[in-house]
């Protein structure tokens, strides 16, 4: 055996379960974080669309992600980690919306969440840790996929929780 060999072999022995191999959305966890984001608010827009929801705005220096039915919401995108756990970055308490919906991105599904900012604020979206030790700007909550809701939905809650 090689030492390239020997390595290939305890690199095995360590690494995770990789729950996106031959997924049809792996070109999605591909991406890096930025155009993550933006296909995850693209996404809500273009699926909304589709559903009668007006859904605007956004955009890398936007204050608020996007408007939807002319509320303001913070967009967060992550995929689904081996342990089967979401982690949604850079969640922020000093921006101006009124709900934050996360969007996870699964080997062959979709799924979402949606709390408004006070909820967010109170930890009852999740538990937020810090994203920087000694800040106290930018948040992560983990959810479980369990935790989460099929994207067919998203336009029912909607309309039930803005009464549109």
């Amino acid at each position: 055996m090689t030492s390239v060999e020997l390595l290939i072999e305890i690199i095995k022995e360590h690494a995770p379960e990789d729950i996106w191999q031959g997924s049809p959305l792996l070109g999605y966890k591909k991406l890096g974080n930025t155009n993550r984001g933006q296909i995850g608010e693209e996404f809500i827009r273009r699926y909304l669309a589709g559903v009668g929801i007006k859904a605007t705005g956004g955009g890398r220096t936007a204050r608020t992600d996007m408007m939807i039915a002319n509320r303001r919401f913070e967009v967060k995108t992550a995929s689904l980690g081996a342990k089967g756990t979401f982690q949604f970055n850079h969640v922020r308490h000093d921006r101006n919306y009124e709900y934050l919906l996360c969007l996870g991105i699964c080997p062959s599904e979709i799924v979402f969440n949606i709390w408004r900012k006070g909820e967010v604020a109170e930890e009852r979206a999740g538990h937020l840790v810090r994203m920087a030790e000694g800040q106290s700007t930018t948040w992560k909550i983990t959810k479980k996929l369990e935790e989460m809701m099929p994207i067919d939905i998203l336009p029912k809650t909607l309309r039930s929780k803005l009464k549109i």
